[in-house]
C-alpha cells in the first residue's frame, strides 16, 4: 500500500512539473509579438506649385522653409509625419528610412527626424540603418520632416503621393 502512494506523489509531482513547463513554454510563445508599425499622422509639405524647386520640413518644429528661389512650398508649417514601430520590450531594433528617388515624375523626398523609445533617442538620416533599444513599453516613436525637391514641372491637375519605406527590423 505505501508502494501506491508513493508512485500517486511522483505521478503528481511529474504532472505538475510537466503542466508547469507547458505553461511557462506557452506563456513565453505567447508574450513575444511580431514587430509591426502604425502611423499616427501622415506627412505633408502643405500645398505645392509644381515648378522646379526644393523645400525643406523640420520634423521638431514643422516650419517649412523653401530652399530654393522657386517657393515651391507656399505653407510656412506642415505636419511631420508620425509613426510607431511596436517591438517586444528591451530589443534591438534596427530601422531605415528609405528616400524616395526620381522615379521618372521628378519627385524626389529625403527624410530626415527622429527615433525616441523610453531608452534612447537617435537622428535618422537618410538611407542609413539606426539601431534603438525599444525600451521597457517596446514602443519606438518615429518623427520625420525632410527635404522635398520638384525637378520638372508637374501638372497641376494630378495628384502626387510619393512613398517612401521604413524598414526595420528586431535583433
Amino acid at each position: 500500500m505505501t508502494e501506491s502512494i508513493k508512485n500517486t506523489v511522483i505521478l503528481k509531482r511529474e504532472l505538475i512539473l510537466l503542466f508547469g513547463g507547458i505553461l511557462f513554454y506557452s506563456f513565453s510563445v505567447f508574450a513575444a509579438i511580431t514587430p509591426y508599425i502604425v502611423e499616427t499622422k501622415t506627412l505633408y509639405f502643405g500645398d505645392i506649385v509644381f515648378i522646379p524647386g526644393s523645400c525643406s520640413m523640420a520634423y521638431n518644429t514643422e516650419v517649412i522653409s523653401n530652399l530654393t528661389s522657386s517657393n515651391i512650398c507656399t505653407n510656412s508649417t506642415g505636419t511631420a509625419g508620425t509613426y510607431q514601430i511596436f517591438a517586444n520590450p528591451n530589443k534591438q531594433v534596427q530601422i531605415k528610412i528609405k528616400s524616395h528617388g526620381d522615379t521618372g515624375n521628378g519627385v524626389i523626398y529625403v527624410p530626415d527626424g527622429e527615433l525616441v523609445s523610453d531608452f534612447e533617442s537617435a537622428i535618422i538620416i537618410a538611407d542609413t540603418t539606426k539601431t534603438i533599444n525599444s525600451g521597457a513599453s517596446g514602443i519606438i516613436d518615429i518623427t520625420i520632416g525632410g527635404r522635398l525637391t520638384i525637378n520638372s514641372m508637374l501638372s497641376s491637375s494630378n495628384a502626387y503621393s510619393e512613398l517612401f519605406d521604413i524598414e526595420f527590423t528586431e535583433l
